[in-house]
């Protein structure tokens, strides 16, 4: 008994005779990614529980802001420039510390659903040449993580403008626009190393657990490493995930002995640059299952 198996020249024999040329273009492949990654119950799943729980610790901080504010006794109308950014910074991206894992674990999904399902064979089939196909999942990735992520840190400002509208003159300063930009970025990042990382190891538990590992495990071992005052503990705890998060977060305001913002983008942008490359040279070297 033989299987059929899908070929190229099985689809263009379809063509013969009706002077057409089959032609895959990069747009019906992003559009078929788009379909694929969408009707994952599991994608869809974590992008509501992400939206959700961005808008509830959004709230919760603007709470704990304006309680602050009425113990202090200070009038709005007298908070210097520096608490007023400090305000809108603190409710729309204070979310983006905690959303890490979850837009880590949705760039995980992105790849290794196909790989647990056994689609990834149906996928290779339908686009040959591996490169299109990866990077169609990156930027369909990269798309709605960044949506996802400029809409929630809209939603946060929205927030923190109902519980301090007075804060709304410091909107369009360049310390709240680039942080809550800083904010959007690192979250889209995290999902591509996530991405990456599920790439190379093919595994939906392998992904999350090395997720996990970077963004909470290891700053807590590097926390309780910094008990033994060496110095290349706090270096290598700077340019954790978690901290260049933070820094991105904070806008383009300088901290003493911290990495600057354009740095800790730099640093961020590596962290995801290099699974998701690995992760391309092994997808084109290795068989699909």
């Amino acid at each position: 008994m033989t299987t059929a198996t899908y070929t190229p020249q099985a689809t263009r024999s379809s063509y013969a005779g009706t002077g057409m040329t089959p032609r895959l273009s990069f747009t019906g492949v992003l559009a078929s990614e788009r379909i694929k990654l969408t009707s994952l119950r599991s994608f869809r799943i974590t992008l509501l529980l992400t939206v959700l729980g961005g808008l509830g610790m959004s709230f919760l901080s603007a709470l704990a802001f304006s309680s602050q504010y009425e113990y202090m006794g200070v009038p709005a109308s007298q908070m210097p420039a520096e608490t007023l950014q400090n305000h809108l910074l603190g409710v729309a991206t204070f979310p983006a510390v905690f959303l890490a894992l979850i837009f880590g674990v949705l760039g995980v999904f992105a790849i290794s659903s196909e790989y647990s399902s056994g689609m990834i064979l149906s996928s290779l089939a339908a686009v040959p040449a591996r490169t299109p196909l990866y990077f169609a999942k990156i930027v369909v990735l990269a798309c709605i993580s960044g949506i996802t992520a400029l809409a929630l840190m809209a939603a946060g400002l929205g927030i923190a403008l109902v519980f301090l509208p007075e804060s709304a003159a410091e909107l369009t300063s360049s310390v709240v626009i680039s942080g809550v930009l800083g904010s959007s970025v690192y979250l889209v990042l995290l999902a591509l190393l996530g991405f990456g990382v599920a790439a190379v190891l093919r595994s939906t538990a392998g992904g999350i657990s090395v997720v996990v590992g970077l963004t909470f495990v290891l700053p807590v071992v590097m926390q309780f490493l910094t008990l033994t005052n060496w110095e290349w503990v706090i270096t290598v705890s700077n340019y954790l995930p978690m901290t260049l998060g933070s820094i991105l977060g904070s806008g383009t305001v300088e901290v003493p002995d911290m990495p600057s913002y354009w740095v800790a983008l730099l640093a961020m942008a590596i962290w995801a640059i290099v699974p998701t490359v690995f992760g391309h040279l092994l997808l084109k070297s290795r068989d699909a299952k």
